[in-house]
């Protein structure tokens, strides 16, 4: 699977980088930012990785813009993956209903069946391309996120125990319960 270079930039000694690639998952193209620390730049070292889902109305830019992460990402040498939580470009207006609202899940209807397949994009074809590559150890991937990132986050971990050494999110439908966060380890 080929990614295309949509832009680079040099963070806290490593690299945020924007790809593109055509998605098998969701027949369409799709973006994501990744940050590699120095040892993955410099040293073509693999390192492990986090995957950051972000919430309903994000893209792949919002949670590396807001979240901080650059500091404490190179200081333990961890990669750091921002996908899109949605397809783009596929025919729908981007303000209609659902549009984003994923929640990383396969759809089953119509019309949505097509494009929208974020389970099977997050949790195998992403991966597959991350290890095909990037110098990221995906035997030691973990995931979080917030919002409908954290519902994300927590589903395909659940359903995939073994793919994540670690999982914690961010998750407003749970904090009625007594999680506020979620935090397992494997």
């Amino acid at each position: 699977m080929t990614l295309t270079l949509v832009s680079q930039s040099k963070h806290f000694g490593g690299t945020l980088t924007k790809y593109a690639h055509r998605s098998t998952s969701t027949q369409c193209t799709m973006h994501f930012n990744v940050f590699l620390p120095k040892e993955a730049v410099v040293h073509n070292t693999k390192v492990p990785v986090l995957y950051c889902l972000g919430g309903l109305t994000s893209t792949e830019d919002n949670f590396p813009q807001k979240s901080g992460f650059g500091l404490r990402a190179s200081q333990y040498g961890l990669a750091l993956v921002f996908p899109d939580n949605s397809p783009r470009d596929v025919g729908f207006a981007e303000a209609e209903a659902g549009y984003s609202a994923g929640f990383y899940v396969n759809a089953t209807q119509a019309p949505w069946d097509k494009h929208w397949k974020m389970y099977d994009y997050i949790s195998k074809e992403l991966p597959e391309v991350i290890a095909a590559n990037l110098p990221i150890d995906t035997s030691r991937s973990s995931i979080t996120g917030h919002s409908m990132g954290g519902h994300g986050a927590l589903t395909i971990f659940l359903k995939n125990q073994s793919a994540y050494k670690v999982i914690k999110t961010f998750v407003s439908l749970l904090s009625h319960s007594s999680f506020f966060v979620v935090f397992f380890t494997n």
